[in-house]
């Protein structure tokens, strides 16, 4: 009798110290949230469609150093087109793993009907009153959910010493070379006379795409730009021919002991690398520009420049790698496979506390409310049934440790409906905007403002930053400053002859424009 009583008491106590969620977080409205992104050393997105493939990569490749040329091996003659620096940051969004921070909360209600059967067993024991102890219980058990603490949360066709310079202009802030050659020295000392510095040891892989029948695009940041304008490098966009889609890395392997690679391949199935696993897969939706609605389930491509360049592709998949200097001595060539959505999930700290109770607590309140139950019987089986149900109260106390050691978790940015929140900020900066033009008119002239005027509002030491800025300068989905970018939660300016456009992003990076001139 005296180990049913230790185990009850170790029941009991355990279920006190549940952590259960506090009503003052976001009220009866769940919050959303989002897993901090975490750069890669490279990131492409790669869309294939007929025999042609779009090959967009960011530019800070890992190794290359600032004052090195961004070269990049094709297997055919490319179009060279730049992309904007919000793509990249919009793919992680819409890429996002499912994050649990609340869930259903099974226990509580395990809880309650605990405590009730409990006192309904001591009632028909002792003759007490009911009513008044299942009300105290639950009074209880109220008090406990509220207060109790949760987890934290140039010459073109020229022909050079064995190099041929197929093209050269600017893409961007970039000066770009699409050159062939079979010489990989060749090929590195026109580099290095034009200006586009390559490391030497560059030259094994030159000469090995070169026999293959590649071709290379050199690109540096262009000179006469502007220090802040070329210190902020956007991607590279590369379409061209070609059999089957590939990804080159082995001028990424050269130098380079590991490498963390995240694609995003848009085509006609699920798409399979060696080495590389599957983050997320799932058939995009590509609801209309002015659809309101967030599928945050579903991967949604509302993005301007996102959407032209997937061309409503069927399919759209995650890899990532952590690659070996020995791995990126092949090219990563694509291969399709049968679909199958996949979706990670993730937890913070509360998700798997809550996740652990709501599997764990229902097992050990109906051992305990059973085993109270019997106790007193001295029916051989019931005082053997007791013993059954010590173990099951044993076993759920450790089922809840093991369930939360081995649930994925992370540190998550939440926020009640962000999407709002995000509306109402951008709507009110894009209001104060126009307003504080309309106090600059001269003598009641009419004041149009321009770029660099929008741009001084906006600057971090600016008085109007200061005071519609100080508090709500958080980006909602990011939990960073919102910035000047074509991505979720962030803005754009662009002007024209109508006016300064503020344009500001929903989540999936969709648009909406403002006439800061209106």
């Amino acid at each position: 009798m005296k180990g049913w009583i230790w185990t009850q008491i170790v029941g009991v106590a355990w279920l006190l110290s549940i952590p259960l969620c506090a009503f003052g977080d976001g009220g009866f409205i769940p919050a959303t949230s989002f897993a901090p992104v975490k750069i890669p050393d490279q990131q492409a997105l790669i869309h294939f469609e007929n025999g042609t493939e779009t090959l967009v990569v960011a530019t800070a490749f890992k190794g290359e150093g600032t004052n090195f040329a961004w070269i990049v091996p094709v297997p055919s003659v490319p179009t060279v087109e730049p992309a904007t620096t919000g793509l990249f940051t919009t793919l992680q969004m819409i890429f996002q793993p499912r994050v649990i921070n609340n869930t259903d909360k099974y226990y509580k209600t395990a809880l309650l009907f605990g405590a009730l059967g409990i006192v309904f067993i001591w009632q028909r024991r002792s003759g007490k009153s009911c009513l008044i102890i299942a009300l105290f219980s639950f009074f209880v058990l109220l008090m406990a959910a509220i207060l109790l603490p949760a987890l934290s949360t140039a010459g073109v066709g020229t022909s050079t010493a064995n190099v041929t310079v197929i093209d050269r202009k600017t893409v961007g802030i970039y000066e770009t070379a699409t050159l062939s050659s079979q010489d990989g020295e060749a090929l590195l000392n026109w580099l290095d006379q034009n200006g586009f510095a390559t490391p030497t040891n560059f030259v094994p892989p030159f000469r090995a795409y070169a026999q293959e029948g590649w071709y290379f695009v050199a690109s540096k940041i262009r000179l006469d730009l502007p220090l802040n304008e070329s210190a902020q490098p956007h991607p590279l966009s590369f379409t061209f021919k070609t059999n089957h889609p590939v990804y080159p890395l082995r001028l990424t392997g050269i130098g380079n002991e590991k490498c963390r690679i995240d694609l995003y391949v848009f085509g006609p199935d699920e798409a399979a690398v060696p080495n590389f696993k599957v983050e997320r897969c799932a058939k995009p939706l590509y609801p209309a520009a002015n659809d309101g609605t967030h599928y945050l389930k579903a991967i949604q491509v509302r993005h301007p420049l996102l959407t032209t360049l997937v061309n409503q592709a069927p399919v759209a998949t995650k890899l990532t790698a952590e690659l070996t200097s020995h791995q990126m001595e092949k090219d990563a060539d694509l291969q399709w496979t049968p679909y199958r959505e996949k979706r990670n999930t993730l937890y913070t700290n509360q998700g798997a506390a809550e996740t652990a109770s709501d599997l764990s607590v229902p097992l050990l309140v109906l051992a305990l409310v059973l085993s109270y139950g019997f106790k007193t019987s001295e029916d051989p089986w019931a005082k053997n049934f007791c013993r059954i149900c010590s173990i099951i109260v044993l076993l759920a106390l450790l089922i809840w440790p093991a369930i939360y050691l081995s649930l994925p978790k992370t540190p998550a940015i939440s926020t009640t409906r962000p999407w709002i929140r995000n509306h109402i900020l951008h709507n009110g900066i894009a209001t104060a905007l126009s307003a504080a033009a309309q106090e600059n008119k001269p003598n009641g002239q009419i004041f149009k403002p321009d770029l660099a005027w929008v741009r001084q509002q906006l600057s971090e030491n600016s008085a109007f930053r200061k005071e519609w800025l100080s508090s709500d300068q958080m980006n909602f989905f990011t939990g960073r400053p919102i910035r000047e970018e074509d991505s979720p939660g962030n803005f754009t300016l662009t002007e024209t002859p109508a006016g300064v456009l503020y344009t500001w992003y929903d989540i999936d990076g969709a648009t909406n424009i403002i006439n800061l001139s209106n």
